[in-house]
């Protein structure tokens, strides 16, 4: 068996109505949209607790080539895919292709489209083809709450039921409105390990939306500056890293052209390797100079540097890329002289505060 399962999140803002006031100090900062993030069930098996992006594991059914069928019927030839594709041809693992199935840059969109919708009853689905195929922005489509809720459990208990779901509403996943962020491999030390494909899609307006109490216990709208500065707030590392980097902008016109212009350079795999400290932990990131070269993604590694600080640490390394992790206090993203290779920007250095009880579950 493999030693991950392969997954899908979308990182989904929508513009909250708010305007900028330029009367106001430019320290103050002016988030003219939201982010979604899900609180996992108590009883997860996977970061319990804890604010994540909507998505989950690919299903089989994603990457049923009778999707081309459907798409066929809105006017999509296999040109249309083109435009999925980066300009690179360094593609992490994730896209790698299987005999008889959609091309990853398809299915990949399709899980993430869908996982978002069974969690939250948001569904980035269109029912005409219209201005060609590329639409920079996500929408939904209008459903009546209650045939939402509905679909949303029989997605839930089968994830074939999302084919038959657009079949029957006459609708086909906006692929094109998901944009490539980032690739995480959860660290080796994992029992359970996800490589997840981060895409990330805005909204010209708040959806509704409607979360799933089977696998979720609350759902919460945010700027990116709350959400990684509300103390107490759990969150895995890859979403706080990623809502670190979005929060440099305040305007959400500015982040979707970043992210259409940043997609085209495809990501890079980001495989986190621990390091124990004498006051707490960290995760070197690629990159980081402390980084190990060439890593193995199944081997388990924890670099041992107990009989140092984290502030010593800080001074032996000249290049960082790193989410420190102290024992008692918070946490914080450090990146200095680093450059990102896949064209993305450096992370606002953001200071996460936990209470002890919680930082251990």
């Amino acid at each position: 068996m493999k030693a991950w399962k392969e997954s899908a999140s979308l990182i989904l803002a929508a513009r909250n109505g708010k305007k900028f006031n330029r009367a106001l100090p430019p320290v103050v900062f002016q988030y003219n949209y939201k982010l979604l993030c899900l609180k996992r069930h108590r009883n997860s098996s996977f970061y319990p607790e804890s604010y994540v992006f909507p998505g989950g594991a690919i299903h089989p059914s994603d990457a049923d080539l009778k999707w081309h069928e459907l798409f066929r019927t809105f006017g999509f030839d296999t040109n249309s895919f083109n435009f999925l594709i980066p300009n690179t041809t360094l593609r992490p693992q994730i896209f790698q292709a299987k005999p008889d199935q959609l091309p990853k840059e398809i299915s990949l969109r399709i899980t993430a489209i869908r996982e978002t919708f069974e969690e939250c009853g948001i569904l980035l689905c269109k029912q005409v083809k219209r201005d060609g195929i590329l639409s920079n922005w996500a929408n939904t489509i209008p459903i009546p709450q209650e045939d939402i809720q509905d679909w949303q459990t029989k997605v839930h208990e089968d994830a074939t039921e999302f084919y038959k779901m657009c079949e029957k509403l006459k609708c086909y996943p906006d692929l094109w409105s998901l944009h490539e962020w980032s690739n995480w491999l959860t660290p080796t030390h994992f029992k359970k390990r996800f490589d997840t494909i981060f895409y990330i899609a805005c909204m010209p307006s708040m959806p509704y939306s409607n979360y799933e109490t089977t696998e979720m216990e609350d759902m919460k709208w945010d700027t990116p500056k709350d959400l990684c500065s509300t103390p107490n707030m759990i969150m895995a590392p890859p979403q706080y890293y990623e809502i670190s980097r979005i929060a440099r902008f305040e305007c959400l016109e500015n982040l979707l052209d970043f992210a259409i212009e940043r997609s085209k350079r495809g990501v890079e795999l980001y495989l986190p390797i621990i390091v124990m400290l004498r006051d707490g932990k960290l995760s070197v990131l690629p990159g980081d100079c402390m980084y190990p070269e060439n890593p193995s993604l199944t081997e388990k590694l924890i670099i041992d540097k107990t009989d140092t600080t984290i502030a010593e640490f800080e001074e032996m390394s000249h290049v960082k890329n790193r989410i420190v992790n102290f024992d008692l206090e918070f946490s914080k993203v450090i990146v200095h002289n680093f450059d990102s290779t896949e064209g993305h920007i450096a992370p606002m250095p953001f200071e996460k505060v936990y209470i002890k009880s919680l930082e251990k579950k």
